[in-house]
């Protein structure tokens, strides 16, 4: 949690009673502007948001688009295409890509957001500026830097509250804003807990349904489609249906959707649990220190 400070405490000896309950009352006020920034800054207004996902209308369906494969086939086709994505981005030193992540967190289902990202795999240096809700808000986090804090600046009239936070990745106000450590950003981790996703959970239940589909675009690349489905609700496991968009130009994983049954009125419906995708993902794109480095005057982060 950020802090602000509000002097250094030197005050004249006359009425310093009262100048003492006045910055008391400063310190509560400064403290509950800085709470209702966080609270705004990871809820949101609390206006409805609705459940479009992240890929939205990021796919361009083609009216050729078909499905190819269908069962245990298509488990083992993407199987195979996550396996060889995660060898070739093992060479992949950096990525560059147009982020958009929904999700439900604590029950409520976060807006869209979209975030311009740019990821080094080693040293593990992340950067982040969003294009909305928040515009222009940015974060910073590198692997062995700021004592392990995840550094933010936001905008608007909380970056006059506070210009700069940092934040414990693995803390509750980090974790509020998003399901998974900022660690976990990039195209690397993506392929590997996807791969692991279709062992461990999607085809753990005999009677899941699955196919894959191709023809249909994302950043205007060829990707194949793999959708896991359950016609009814599982015992086994929750989710309903879940989707995997793989670049075929690229050969890699660029998107996610996951629903899980909700009963609504005793009738199951969809709900939307979590939605990523990389649109305009560039691999191997060019990125210093200074791509990742607060004090680069050209990013003005943490400045009023």
């Amino acid at each position: 949690m950020a802090t602000v400070s509000v002097g250094d405490g030197s005050w004249g000896s006359a009425a310093s009673g009262s100048r003492s309950r006045s910055r008391t009352w400063i310190k509560v006020l400064a403290a509950a502007a800085v709470g209702a920034g966080a609270a705004w800054w990871y809820y949101g207004s609390g206006e409805p948001v609705a459940a479009t996902g992240a890929v939205g209308d990021s796919v361009r369906h083609s009216t050729a688009a078909k499905t190819t494969v269908e069962g245990v086939a298509a488990i083992a086709r993407c199987r195979e295409m996550l396996a060889a994505a995660q060898t070739r981005l093992a060479g992949i030193p950096t990525m560059s890509a147009v982020f958009h992540k929904q999700e439900r967190i604590d029950g409520k289902l976060q807006p869209v957001n979209v975030m311009d990202l740019k990821v080094r795999h080693a040293p593990l240096s992340i950067y982040m500026k969003w294009q909305s809700p928040e515009t222009g808000q940015q974060l910073i986090w590198r692997d062995g830097h700021h004592e392990g804090k995840i550094l933010v600046s936001p905008v608007g009239w909380k970056k006059k509250v506070m210009p700069l936070a940092k934040l414990d990745p693995t803390g509750e106000m980090a974790l509020s804003f998003s399901r998974r450590p900022v660690s976990n950003a990039g195209v690397w981790t993506f392929a590997e807990r996807l791969s692991m996703l279709v062992d461990q959970e999607l085809t753990r239940d005999p009677a899941v349904q699955v196919k894959m589909s191709e023809g249909d675009e994302i950043s205007g690349r060829p990707c194949a489609l793999f959708t896991f489905e359950h016609p009814q609700p599982s015992s086994i496991v929750p989710f309903q249906k879940v989707s995997i968009y793989i670049d075929q130009v690229l050969g890699v994983p660029v998107s996610c959707e996951h629903y899980r049954y909700h009963d609504a009125g005793g009738k199951p419906e969809p709900q939307l649990e979590e939605s990523y995708l990389f649109s305009d993902l560039v691999l191997g794109v060019d990125l210093s220190d200074a791509d990742f480095d607060h004090d680069n005057p050209s990013l003005q982060f943490g400045l009023k």
